[in-house]
């Protein structure tokens, strides 16, 4: 008995991709003839059995195997594929619908977005990593359905690790990386991986979040020292501000600053040492307060400016510690060639 393959689609990339032949149908052949006994004659059946839903479980039967043989591109193809079958089938007039039909349609649908994550994360596609891991919970209509809801909660606390380290690993923002991990932990609680991410994330929240306070305070002190105060002259009313009464003695407007009858105003030297926690919490809340869009773009261009240190930090590190270790064979080789004996002259 002999086997004829007809592919289903060919799907080939732009110039210097991969190109891929996906959604193979294998069907025997009797006598020269293929055999079509096994293949659905049409009229009313369930979902489970139509021919775009066992296409379905074959393109993600032949992504899971390319994903373990670290084929990410082509299991992105199959998955893909996998997606649009689904979506066919949802628009199939010929299939008995049932709840239970609807359902295993959607779990088949999740799975194939929850597979996607992991393979955009490991060829570093930040973006698509966190948006199909969104959709394998809550699916790909707008707005959302609750009906699409269908992943387990470990597959749920699967999702919401892979979106925390798409978030991470690709943009740096700790804040939603931790928002997602302390959710999963409550589908998983005893999940030691998710723990130990989620206490690393915290603490990067932190310090992120202490570094960033501090630049905050170097920025409000310059504009301070320009006299061009907190905000700018659209921020200003429009009179402009009003004159204060100079008073008749001597009055502290901040630690160091006073202002004295008849006289200038004495201001203490800044010291670059030393941050006045108490002064600089006033400074943000108010700022925060007055104009909460400014604050909070000047924040983000905080903490983005302090991830690039950090990441440009890092690299001079591995540098220098790579050139210390060049250094060191240096040494030793110049040590060997020392401590060799001198070769003897062979007479003419």
């Amino acid at each position: 008995q002999s086997f004829s393959e007809a592919p289903l689609l060919n799907f080939v990339g732009g110039e210097g991709a991969m190109s891929y032949q996906l959604g193979f149908q294998v069907t025997p052949m009797c006598n020269g003839e293929l055999d079509t006994s096994g293949d659905f004659k049409g009229g009313p059946h369930a979902a489970e059995q139509d021919t775009l839903y066992k296409m379905a479980e074959e393109n993600r039967d032949g992504g899971n195997k390319m994903v373990q043989q670290g084929r990410y591109e082509e299991a992105i193809g199959r998955y893909t594929e996998m997606i649009m079958q689904t979506r066919a089938l949802d628009n199939e007039t010929d299939v008995e619908w049932t709840e239970e039909g609807r359902v295993a349609v959607r779990q088949l649908r999740a799975a194939a977005y929850l597979n996607l994550s992991l393979c955009f994360l490991k060829t570093q596609q930040w973006t698509h990593a966190s948006n199909t891991a969104t959709r394998a919970m809550q699916g790909d209509k707008e707005p959302p359905d609750p009906k699409e809801d269908v992943l387990t909660p470990d597959k749920k606390a699967k999702a919401l690790f892979r979106r925390a380290t798409a978030q991470t690993e690709g943009f740096g923002n700790f804040s939603k990386a931790a928002a997602d991990l302390a959710q999963a932990l409550k589908y998983t609680p005893d999940d030691k991986n998710i723990q130990q991410e989620l206490a690393k994330t915290e603490l990067a929240v932190k310090k992120v979040a202490k570094t960033a306070d501090k630049k905050l305070s170097g920025f409000l002190n310059k504009r301070k020292d320009k006299d061009e105060g907190l905000f700018g002259d659209d921020l200003r009313p429009a009179d402009g501000p009003k004159a204060k009464p100079i008073p008749n003695e001597p009055m502290k407007l901040s630690d160091g600053l006073w202002v004295m009858p008849g006289g200038e105003e004495k201001k203490e030297e800044p010291s670059d040492d030393k941050v006045d926690y108490d002064e600089l919490s006033r400074e943000i809340a108010e700022l925060r307060e007055a104009n909460a869009e400014e604050f909070g773009a000047l924040r983000d261009k905080v903490t983005k400016k302090l991830v690039e240190e950090l990441d440009q930090q890092e690299k001079e590190a591995k540098e220098k510690h790579e050139k210390e270790e060049a250094g060191e064979v240096a040494k030793e080789e110049a040590k060997a060639e020392e401590a060799a004996p001198p070769e003897k002259s062979e007479s003419a």
